[in-house]
């Protein structure tokens, strides 16, 4: 959080369960808290780690998780804007 007070980002995005877990103090089920977040006094986002979607071994579900991600990462530019 002291990082944050000097760099003062407009967004902070945890990608996976670890860096939600840092930020929060808690452990964090990324799948039940995907979306908009607050961490301390800055706003944030908590999505999937990309590597997560590189592990899915079936096609189907590794192109609906990739969908999925890439819609996180169009409301997190938005939410950023």
């Amino acid at each position: 959080m002291k990082e944050l007070s000097f760099v003062q980002p407009h967004l902070v995005v945890a990608l996976g369960a670890t860096a939600a877990l840092a930020l929060t103090g808690k452990v964090v089920s990324v799948t039940q808290a995907r979306g908009e977040a607050q961490f301390g006094d800055f706003p944030g986002y908590v999505t999937v780690h990309p590597s997560y979607l590189l592990r899915i071994p079936d096609e189907t579900a590794k192109r609906q998780a990739y969908d999925q991600f890439r819609a996180d990462l169009a409301r997190i530019r938005n939410l950023a804007a």
